[in-house]
């Protein structure tokens, strides 16, 4: 079972002539430590301490590593964690202990080649912006979603190459370090038992942007850079996700399949999913409809607390059934007909009216004959190819996608982090843009998959309009179209998307690996 393991280092004392002391940094080890066991939920047994007295030498510093080194299995994830001055020599950072300096980049270097799945590295240090990490990720065909996703490192820094970083004016902690504890025990980032890094990442630089201009004389912009494939989720509560209950009934002439919640509102609604067993003429489908309305009405069936706490008890207002011949048709969302019946309290004036030659009533039932519902089966039936025919040309599309998606964010980072501006980033993202439209358009004529792995599919269909969402804000044919900071909201609310339709995706996978 992975883990999580922390080097926490922080350095006061200094014997370095002309270096100050940082009398700050050693709180800074206690505080995130015990943020890391509150929020990360890590075992105190699992963190090694460097400088809770102040000193920390540089072999010191190398126990450590080595230390946890040793103790790491490949499937877990390393943090590791420095407080205490930074500096720039011949354009290369250092990390300053008690007794001298290590290069920046050997130390990213040297936790690079520890051999566990993800490392996370959090710099809280003057001019801690000036590091590179080694391209962006590459989805392997031959690899599997969690493989990709989480492996590799990320870097999270306290200031730009140049910038000074900052003790707290009201604290005696730095001020990244406040904010970085701050991010990780709020609760409210919190999805599902889960804490993304992405998340802790994109608070932390909300509140030094809300510090920047408060405090415009000791402005620190963070630094963000990656080269893992999407980002880790910690599992941080136990979660127990509500459990949809359904209606499972065979008679003789049909079968109940599924009952579907969709409630909304005030208005208490099912949509039945229903196989015949035999055919059956319009008038009989109108007639079994009312029946089986008889049957589910009185069903306590919910998607989530909120619906349950409001609607247990109450008959249904409106109920759906829908009729296929198989399966087949339930998994594939192809059905016969559908009839739609609603009691008193809704507006039947709306809800029963003929729109078409397709609708109409019958024995006081509203009915929607699905005209296309034949053709549509010959089509599935003739264009559905092999579970492994569609397993590789998906994932053919999935290897493109995916390392094309990791490449615009990587070029998003350096935007945000002012490396470059917005219109060199609409420059840059020109070679980027048309890969990510040829293969989305690829993706739209996939052949159509067995019924044993439509989830998925459809999920890797949704993760790819996820990706080509990316097409759509730095896109110089759009440019006019949207605001900066508009664009940036979209953004950040596309990649918070993708990271969640990856991992969902990384637990269908699992499922059909199993």
């Amino acid at each position: 079972m992975s883990k999580l393991k922390a080097v926490v280092v922080g350095v006061s004392n200094y014997y370095i002539s002309g270096v100050d002391n940082l009398p700050f940094c050693k709180n800074d080890v206690d505080l995130f430590s015990n943020t890391l066991q509150k929020g990360l939920k890590l075992d105190k047994n699992d963190i090694i301490r460097c400088g809770d007295f102040g000193d920390v030498k540089i072999e010191d510093f190398i126990e450590a590593l080595s230390q946890i080194a040793s103790s790491i299995d490949n499937t877990d994830t390393l943090i590791f964690y420095f407080s205490g001055h930074g500096t720039t020599q011949d354009d290369a950072h250092y990390l300053v202990f008690s007794d001298g300096i290590v290069s920046t980049q050997e130390i990213i270097k040297l936790l690079e080649s520890v051999p566990n799945r993800s490392k996370i590295i959090f710099l809280d240090c003057c001019k801690s912006g000036n590091f590179s990490v080694s391209n962006t990720p590459y989805f392997n065909i031959e690899k599997t979603v969690e493989e990709f996703q989480g492996k590799g490192y990320a870097v999270f820094s306290s200031s730009k190459a140049g910038q000074y970083s900052y003790g707290h004016s009201e604290k005696p902690i730095s001020v990244f370090t406040s904010f970085l504890c701050d991010a990780i025990l709020d609760k409210n980032l919190i999805r599902k038992g889960k804490l993304t890094l992405n998340d802790i990442q994109k608070l932390v630089s909300l509140y030094l942007e809300i510090w920047n201009k408060r405090n415009p004389d000791e402005q620190q912009h963070p630094i963000f850079r990656a080269n893992m494939g999407g980002t880790i989720f910690f599992d941080v509560e136990d979660y127990e996700p509500f459990y949809t209950s359904n209606i499972y009934i065979e008679h003789d002439k049909y079968i109940i399949y599924k009952v579907e919640p969709v409630h909304n509102g005030v208005t208490k609604r099912y949509a039945v999913k229903t196989i015949l067993k035999e055919p059956l003429s319009i008038e009989e489908m109108g007639d079994l409809s009312l029946k089986i309305k008889e049957e589910i009405k009185d069903a306590e069936i919910y998607s989530n607390e909120i619906t349950q706490k409001l609607f247990t008890g109450k008959l249904a207002n409106i109920v759906w059934v829908y009729f296929g011949r198989d399966e087949s048709d339930i998994i594939n969302g192809n059905f016969i007909c559908h009839t739609t019946w609603v009691d008193d309290t809704q507006n039947k004036e709306q809800w029963y009216r003929i729109n078409n030659e397709d609708t109409f009533m019958i024995n006081g039932v509203h009915i929607n004959i699905h005209s296309y519902y034949e053709h549509l089966k010959i089509f599935t039936n003739e264009n559905r190819a092999s579970k492994d025919k569609v397993l590789f040309e998906t994932k053919e599309i999935l290897t493109d996608m995916l390392t094309l998606a990791e490449k615009a964010i990587s070029l998003y980072n350096e935007y945000r982090n002012e490396v470059f501006t917005e219109m060199e980033l609409f420059d840059k993202l020109e070679s980027v843009i048309p890969k990510i439209e040829d293969s989305f358009l690829l993706s739209t004529d996939l052949a159509i998959p067995p019924d044993e792995i439509n989830d998925w599919f459809n999920t890797c269909l949704a993760l790819f309009g996820t990706i080509h969402d990316f097409t759509l804000y730095y896109n110089k044919k759009y440019q006019g179209q949207r605001t900066e900071q508009n664009r940036k909201a979209c953004m950040e609310m596309a990649v918070r998307s993708y990271y969640t339709d990856l991992q969902e995706l990384k637990v269908l996978e699992n499922k059909i690996n199993n």
